[in-house]
């Protein structure tokens, strides 16, 4: 089975999992939206309401008094837009996450995200008349202040790749497992990271053939479900194949594997192994950014790059592979040095 073929049906078992936990009715939501959304989507769905399902029995007596799979659309034409927002109140209330963590509270972000969950399902309700109207309607969104733009500028990443080919900044037990190999392979991830702008789900699920050296092109796999040919510069191109022709094969991989990164067992690299790897050579190589940089971060600076070096958002909108290009205009700021560039324009 291939890499996507198994995630997308991992995350629908997931999601199947837990609406088997909720009312009937809601089971039947998701079967109606499982064939024009993707897995993850479904997923990420699904644990949102079971969230709100299990806030109604944790602080509603009515509900509290009630196992979650025999509420009914009764029950729920009783809520009004007050018990939403009481819902939405108590996401915003510092909660302590897990017993290694401190206390933290939903962003306005994944609140609008519960919210669109939550809109979707009492749609869904209305429509098929189990309720007289939606309660998530009456709600007025709340302000997504705009997040600080985090990217490698041109030193940074330098200092970021210079890092990874040479191993000199690593701590001295690092440097111990920083072979060749090792050095083929990461050099070839954030060279690929930040030369086309891929998500790091995107990167792990790439396989040999969907490489094509010849038109310079990778084909991916994209969130929304369809396949997109991102392109690779010249100087990518070669820090990939030298990896494949030199640095893959040192990792044994059976004669079956189809991915292009592999583990130190010669399977498959995972999301999180990129995520720590990518922390360690920044900690090494510029530690100031150490706890902002991420593999996401890698593909801002992309799209940073390419709107500075281009202007033209719907472009970097598909290179980026956003469906909308509202999604693009978060990556849209300016730079000090996009600032000083045009610091002459006023004059006559």
């Amino acid at each position: 089975m291939k890499y996507k073929d198994q995630k997308e049906n991992e995350a629908r078992l997931k999601a199947d999992a837990i609406a088997k936990e909720l009312p009937p009715f809601v089971r039947q939501f998701f079967m109606q939206e499982e064939n024009h959304l993707a897995g993850m989507t479904l997923y990420s769905y699904a644990s949102q309401i079971k969230t709100f399902f299990d806030f109604l029995r944790e602080s509603n007596p009515y509900f509290g008094s009630k196992d979650v799979r025999t509420i009914t659309t009764d029950d729920i034409a009783m809520l009004t837009d007050a018990d939403i927002a009481e819902f939405l109140h108590d996401l915003r209330m510092p909660k302590k996450r897990s017993s290694n963590a401190g206390e933290s509270v939903c962003s306005e972000t994944t609140i609008m995200h519960y919210m669109v969950s939550l809109n979707r399902l009492f749609n869904y309700l209305a429509a098929h008349r189990y309720i007289k109207s939606n309660p998530v309607e009456l709600i007025r969104r709340g302000r997504v202040k705009k997040k600080e733009i985090v990217y490698l500028e041109r030193d940074e990443k330098q200092e970021l790749l210079d890092t990874i080919e040479t191993g000199e900044k690593l701590t001295e037990r690092q440097r111990k497992f920083h072979d060749v190999k090792t050095s083929k392979r990461d050099t070839a991830i954030c060279t690929i990271f930040l030369d086309t702008g891929i998500r790091v789900s995107e990167l792990v699920g790439m396989n040999l053939n969907d490489i094509n050296f010849n038109r310079h092109g990778i084909r991916v796999f994209r969130k929304g479900g369809n396949f997109d040919t991102v392109y690779m510069s010249d100087r990518a191109e070669e820090i990939l194949s030298d990896y494949i022709e030199n640095g893959r094969p040192e990792y044994s991989p059976a004669e079956k594997e189809e991915a292009v990164f592999l583990n130190r067992s010669g399977q498959r690299i995972s999301v999180r192994a990129i995520q720590k790897l990518v922390k360690k050579y920044m900690l090494s190589s510029v530690p100031d950014k150490a706890d902002r940089i991420t593999p996401h971060k890698l593909r801002t600076t992309f799209a940073e790059n390419m709107l500075m070096k281009t202007g033209d958002v719907e472009k970097v909108q598909k290179l980026m592979g956003h469906s909308s290009i509202s999604s693009t205009m978060h990556y849209v700021t300016s730079t000090e040095e996009a600032i000083e560039a045009v610091r002459n324009l006023s004059q006559d």
